[in-house]
């Protein structure tokens, strides 16, 4: 029981009957009910003085960087109490000492992570972003202490920092961010928030080439195929009924099944050239190359009275793939010839440029639209798509050149005019350690 309570109630009864003998009666009673209320209240107020004191104590151990013990003098209860909240204190403290230690492991955890990441305090300011994060969201190097939006500059990503610093589980969500699809995962680590950045934006891509891919494969490939199922229909009806006519169409039917030969060299050539592993490279002479190619399509050039040369020295080697090369020069010659007119010429010349070669296609063909210079690239893409099958072209010529290219550490730029003609530029490294960094344009 209270020290207070064992002291006054005593003498609160002590009172009440030297207050009797004083005045009995009626009077007397009142007046001890009047001294027993402000006995009591007196107890109240100083019991309520010392539990806010007790309350200004504890509270005083948030934001404090140790708790200091409670020392409570009383009865049983009260001391029990004392126990009890200097116990929670020290957890408290042991608690945020742990904190305090995985503080800076955190954000060296963001730093070396590779993908975009950031790390918010309980309160939603930013404690922490990489460069990869930073670049992505266009966050300044020198930029600190950012809010949940103006961090990551969307109202969907910052809600999801949120949903996370309230929710025991991870919290995904996928966004759209400027030119950029972004997935983002949000997780507690201890009381701070780490967001990891997902760039899908290029997969997302390379997801709708693929279809596009399929689906004008399929296209390309069911034409032949249809020919070559129809000719061989009617040739089983022509040998029996106008055997006269059998020779035209075996012809075409060979045409057609050469397309189709041609139209699957040609996708796996690019498939091949698609893939990114290491390249066996050798010291090729590309002149020598080109001036094998050019002598090959003489014979075409000629059918379609179109002049070949070559400038180029007697030798000019560079790093490649002998196969891959083959492909670049034999496929911008041949267009060169193919898409030139009766009377027009086609040049190629090789020059070195300070461990480069440059080699340049020059005809003096129909051109190409300047709408559609930044396309022609393109798989399946055709300037002029009734000539390009007419003529068996698959539409994936130039795209397996610019792979080829690529691939090499090369770039490949095309300057024409719409009747005047067209001139490819290839740069090639010529030494083994030749990388597309420096390449000139």
């Amino acid at each position: 029981m209270n020290l207070r309570l064992l002291v006054g109630v005593p003498i609160v009864g002590l009172l009440g009957m030297t207050i009797g003998q004083w005045w009995p009666g009626p009077v007397g009673v009142a007046v001890i009910l009047v001294v027993g209320l402000l006995a009591a209240s007196s107890l109240e107020a100083t019991e309520s003085r010392r539990i806010r004191t007790l309350a200004v104590s504890v509270n005083a151990w948030v934001g404090s960087q140790e708790y200091r013990p409670l020392q409570l003098r009383g009865n049983d209860a009260w001391r029990q109490l004392g126990i009890a909240l200097n116990a929670l204190g020290a957890a408290y403290q042991r608690r945020g000492d742990k904190l305090e230690r995985e503080r800076p492991w955190r954000r060296e955890l963001v730093d070396s992570l590779v993908q975009p990441a950031l790390l918010f305090s309980g309160e939603g300011r930013m404690l922490a972003a990489n460069d990869a994060a930073r670049a992505l969201l266009g966050i300044p190097i020198d930029a600190w202490d950012l809010t949940t939006v103006q961090a990551l500059g969307s109202a969907s990503l910052a809600g999801a920092v949120e949903r996370a610093a309230t929710s025991e589980a991870p919290v995904t969500v996928d966004v759209e961010r400027g030119q950029h699809d972004l997935r983002a995962v949000v997780s507690l680590v201890g009381d701070e928030t780490l967001l990891i950045i997902e760039d899908r934006t290029r997969e997302r891509r390379v997801e709708e080439l693929r279809r596009n891919f399929v689906v004008n494969a399929s296209h390309e490939l069911k034409t032949p195929v249809t020919s070559i199922q129809t000719l061989s229909e009617a040739l089983q009806v022509t040998m029996k009924n106008d055997p006269d006519r059998t020779a035209s169409l075996v012809s075409r039917l060979g045409l057609e099944a050469e397309r189709l030969a041609r139209l699957v060299h040609d996708l796996l050539d690019l498939r091949r050239l698609e893939e990114r592993g290491p390249l066996e490279r050798v010291p090729v002479d590309l002149a020598e190359m080109v001036r094998l190619a050019t002598a090959e399509l003489v014979p075409r050039a000629e059918a379609r009275e179109v002049t070949l040369g070559v400038e180029a020295p007697d030798r000019a080697t560079v790093a490649g793939v002998p196969g891959d090369l083959e492909v670049i020069v034999k496929n911008l010659i041949a267009n060169a010839v193919q898409y030139n007119r009766p009377g027009g010429t086609v040049e190629v010349t090789i020059e070195d440029h300070g461990g480069f070669q440059l080699m340049r296609v020059i005809d003096t063909g129909l051109g190409i639209p300047q709408q559609d210079l930044t396309r022609i690239f393109e798989r399946f893409y055709r300037v002029d798509a009734a000539r390009s099958r007419e003529t068996g072209g698959t539409g994936l010529g130039l795209s397996i050149v610019r792979h080829a290219v690529e691939r090499h550490g090369g770039n490949i730029r095309v300057e024409s005019l719409l009747g005047e003609g067209t001139t490819f530029t290839v740069t090639l490294p010529s030494h083994l350690g030749g990388t597309g960094v420096d390449v000139p344009a």
